[in-house]
């Protein structure tokens, strides 16, 4: 904990079949792609089980809220990239 956190690794597989493009052909990898749309719509509720159990704990509420808007971010902007995505193959 002393040290100064390191930027966080981003993996995420939709980014690697998106450069299979070049081998595969953009319409299957169009159509791989946008199962994720059910995924992500499903997310924002998932989200929200652990915010409103988090009523429970007294301590370390702050922290909870903070990843918590933290995961809410990530999955929009990675239904950004998906929306983009879909613009230029589709």
């Amino acid at each position: 904990m002393h040290e100064p956190a390191g930027f966080p690794r981003i993996q995420h597989e939709a980014v690697v079949r998106l450069l299979a493009a070049d081998l595969v052909g953009e319409q299957p990898v169009l159509e791989s792609l946008r199962g994720l749309r059910a995924e992500f719509a499903d997310l924002p509720e998932r989200l929200d089980a652990p915010k409103r159990s988090r009523r429970r704990f007294r301590t370390g509420r702050a922290y909870v809220l903070l990843n918590h808007r933290l995961a809410r971010r990530i999955v929009q902007a990675r239904t950004d990239w998906l929306d983009e995505v879909e613009r230029e193959l589709g």
